[in-house]
């Protein structure tokens, strides 16, 4: 076993493993049956609508998204996805970087394999996020900071800086980099860098954020106001144990059973005064954002994927750790690996693999193209040029699936502040006179409604459900 470590921690062999990881992720993409994501077609719509700043999330994914599938000529699920596998590809490096440089080289070795194995990272190779985007200019950050932690350097300091302006327009969470530096630096004289160095950092973020927090002033705080609403809930959160708990068990599939085991492991021992060198900065750098969101599943809820930023410093911890346990680190990669390699399996065969009760395993991930289908057939039919659909999910295939066609796509227009990105900027506009098909699970949307067909899927994320469409006026779908 010991060997076997040994091969693993080898920088040569880390390059290897990565390498083949990221050529299986991308080649299993190509013959991938699931459907886009609700997020990544809007992601994809954002990007057709270049902003500084869109409902829910900060525009680099936009910007990415639409220079992804500018160039290779094509909007496909492919063509959206495929650029995250080689932006984990390249986290792991940045991580190997400061694995070395805190550790040895052997170290940052075994993080590069860890990081590349790690379920978010497999996860975030097939669906793309905002996270996939985000954790390359977190690394980047922190691998920074480590150099201007040795030294002045007005060099590093400028790519800190548009490290992490880059990683704000990808993602706000981009804010728990200064709260964990704020903490070290308090706690650490060690992890202190230059105010000259800081100053110069911190102006180039502030620089490149300020488009995104002008557009928010501007757009009377949209995102900000989703984020602090819709997802910490601060103005209906209560006590919520079980969310909590719940946030923490899944931790262990974000992160992995022996390496979040591990991130554990080293917290007792800062905590026993028995840690290894540079414990307490990496554990600063992780367990704060961990602890935060467990907090906001103990208030309201909080997502898997919320505390990910913490596990960039948190497997340059656990690689330090595990590479004194031969054992344990064979044991966290080869556990990691598995998913890794049979996840992307299971999305090629997501229409015909099912669960002993007949549904698809990958049920939540397809059936949104077969009802975009239906309801632009059903449009066809009834000679209809305008679509009005109520859910989100329903809206953000409509417009992949029918973008360049003649066929217009609405939220309906409710009188009431937009609950997300189409009623804010696609709702039923006043110039749509005449009839439209409405498609909806509800019921008719005004008397004048005549209904002329209805979708019942047997498969797929809307099985269960019977959508009706309706041959409606347009004022009817208005306030």
């Amino acid at each position: 076993m010991s060997s076997v470590a040994t091969r693993l921690s080898d920088p040569r062999v880390a390059v290897l493993i990565v390498a083949l990881l990221t050529l299986w992720r991308v080649t299993t993409l190509a013959f991938d049956e699931t459907d886009l994501w609700v997020d990544e077609a809007q992601y994809w719509l954002w990007g057709q609508h270049p902003d500084w700043g869109y409902f829910s999330k900060p525009p680099l994914i936009a910007f990415w998204l639409r220079a992804v599938t500018d160039m290779a000529g094509s909007d496909s699920a492919f063509w959206i996805r495929v650029s995250g596998a080689f932006l984990h590809a390249l986290t792991a490096f940045l991580v190997a970087l400061s694995a070395a440089r805190l550790f040895t080289p052997r170290v940052g070795a075994a993080a590069a394999v860890i990081y590349a194995s790690l379920p978010m990272v497999t996860v975030g190779s097939w669906q793309f996020s905002t996270d996939t985007l985000l954790l390359p200019c977190y690394a980047m950050a922190f691998y920074a900071y480590l150099r201007l932690r040795e030294a002045r350097s007005i060099g590093w300091a400028v790519v800190f800086g548009a490290a992490l302006g880059l990683g704000f327009l990808a993602k706000y969470a981009v804010i728990y980099f200064p709260v964990s530096l704020a903490l070290a630096t308090l706690l650490l004289p060690a992890a202190r860098i230059a105010w000259r160095d800081a100053a110069i950092g911190f102006g180039i973020m502030a620089v490149i954020a300020a488009p995104n927090v002008w557009w928010n002033v501007s757009n009377g705080g949209t995102t900000v106001r989703h984020i602090a609403k819709d997802n910490a809930r601060i103005d209906t959160a209560g006590l919520n144990p079980g969310g909590g708990v719940e946030f923490l068990a899944s931790q262990v599939a974000v992160f992995g059973p022996i390496t979040f085991a591990g991130l554990l492991l080293a917290l007792w021992m800062v905590l026993r005064r028995r840690a290894p060198e540079h414990a307490g900065l990496l554990l600063l750098f992780s367990l704060p954002v961990i602890v935060l969101m467990t907090i906001q599943g103990l208030r309201a809820e909080a997502n898997a994927n919320w505390a990910v930023t913490g596990y960039v410093a948190g497997t340059i911890l656990v690689a330090g750790l595990l590479c004194r346990k031969p054992l344990f680190l064979v044991a966290a990669i080869v556990i990691n690996l598995v998913p890794a390699i049979l996840l992307p399996v299971l999305y090629t065969q997501a229409t015909t693999l099912r669960l002993p009760d007949g549904r698809l395993v990958a049920e939540r991930y397809l059936g949104r193209t077969a009802l975009s289908e239906a309801i632009g057939g059903a449009a066809d039919r009834a000679e209809l040029d305008t679509v009005v659909a109520v859910r989100r999910g329903v809206l953000a295939d409509l417009f992949h699936r029918f973008d360049g066609t003649n066929l217009r796509i609405h939220a309906p227009d409710t009188g009431e502040p937009p609950h997300n990105y189409y009623e804010q900027v696609f709702a039923l506009p006043d110039d749509v006179t005449g009839e439209v098909l409405f498609a909806s699970t509800g019921p008719a949307p005004c008397a004048a409604a005549i209904p002329l067909e209805t979708y019942a899927p047997e498969d797929g994320t809307y099985r269960g459900l019977t959508f009706t469409f309706w041959r409606a006026p347009a004022a009817c779908l208005r306030p």
